[in-house]
């Protein structure tokens, strides 16, 4: 009877053990234990660069860049070391990267230049809308225009007739093919700003022939000050119009230059007209009005 008794007791164990092996297979088919899978890699970042001679694309990898350039061609660059900024470089071609500027090498010659990452939108009727890489500014230009920037060093273009040293931080040009068979030369509307405290205590002061020609303009709603100069030389006309604030303990310039050549230099068979500066200074004004802090 003991014996019995202890075999029906195997046999219930054996049978619970198999049934509860069943059971755990039905489980699992109904409820599969969910599969752990590795993580996807972060995609490559693609940054556009906007530079005088066209727009760059690049794609950078953990050490390399492929460079997109207009015309199709792409080229991968491995990571080279670089005290400044992130050099890339295969053979003679080399992008150069610093901050939000950039720059390429071919041949030992650059032929992409003042080269500045940030954002463009469309904005409608032929216009485009460029934000700065750290979305502190923005402004609307006609999209027909190259837009550049410096080249990510110290110089005394961030503002016209200045000799302290700052940032050229966005450039629009308007090329003298704009108005031809006249004597404009060509155009420029320029962001820059400086730290320097001599730039900053003189911000808002008329200095080297400049004259202020109205205290306050208002501009994205804040108040700036109008800064007019002419200058001549060698038969040269320079027109500007330089918005100035101080903000953020900077000083900022926005302004916008003409440049045009004295039509007695051409002899009557040349054809060449006086320019429309009306036009000229419509849009250039427009795009200053336009520019606004974020």
């Amino acid at each position: 009877m003991n014996n019995m008794t202890k075999k029906n007791k195997i046999l219930i164990i054996l049978g619970l053990f198999v049934l509860a092996l069943i059971a755990l297979y039905y489980v699992e088919k109904v409820n599969p234990v969910p599969v752990v899978k590795a993580p996807v890699p972060e995609a490559s970042k693609t940054v556009a660069y906007y530079c005088q001679e066209g727009i760059l694309k690049v794609v950078f990898g953990d050490k390399s860049a492929n460079v997109i350039f207009p015309d199709g061609q792409t080229l991968n660059l491995p990571q080279s070391i670089s005290a400044d900024g992130g050099r890339y470089e295969s053979g003679t071609t080399v992008f150069w990267s610093k901050g939000d500027n950039a720059f390429v090498t071919e041949n030992n010659k650059t032929t992409f230049t003042n080269c500045v990452t940030g954002f463009i939108t469309d904005a409608g009727a032929g216009m485009q809308t460029y934000t700065d890489a750290s979305k502190l500014f923005s402004f609307t230009y006609p999209s027909q225009f190259n837009l550049s920037g410096g080249d990510g060093s110290y110089t005394q273009d961030w503002q016209g007739n200045t000799t302290t040293l700052g940032m050229l931080l966005a450039f629009v040009n308007i090329p003298k093919s704009f108005l031809p068979n006249t004597n404009f030369g060509d155009s420029r509307f320029t962001v820059g700003t400086s730290t320097d405290p001599l730039a900053v205590k003189n911000c808002l002061i008329a200095e080297n022939g400049s004259t202020v020609k109205n205290k306050e303009v208002m501009i994205g709603g804040i108040a700036f000050t109008e800064i007019t100069l002419s200058d001549a030389g060698a038969g040269n006309f320079y027109d500007i119009t330089s918005y100035r604030i101080i903000y953020n303990n900077q000083c900022y310039a926005v302004e916008y230059t003409i440049h045009s050549m004295n039509i007695g230099n051409y002899s009557p068979d040349q054809g060449i007209k006086a320019f429309d500066q009306a036009k000229i200074k419509s849009i250039l004004e427009g795009i200053a009005q336009s520019f606004k802090f974020l």
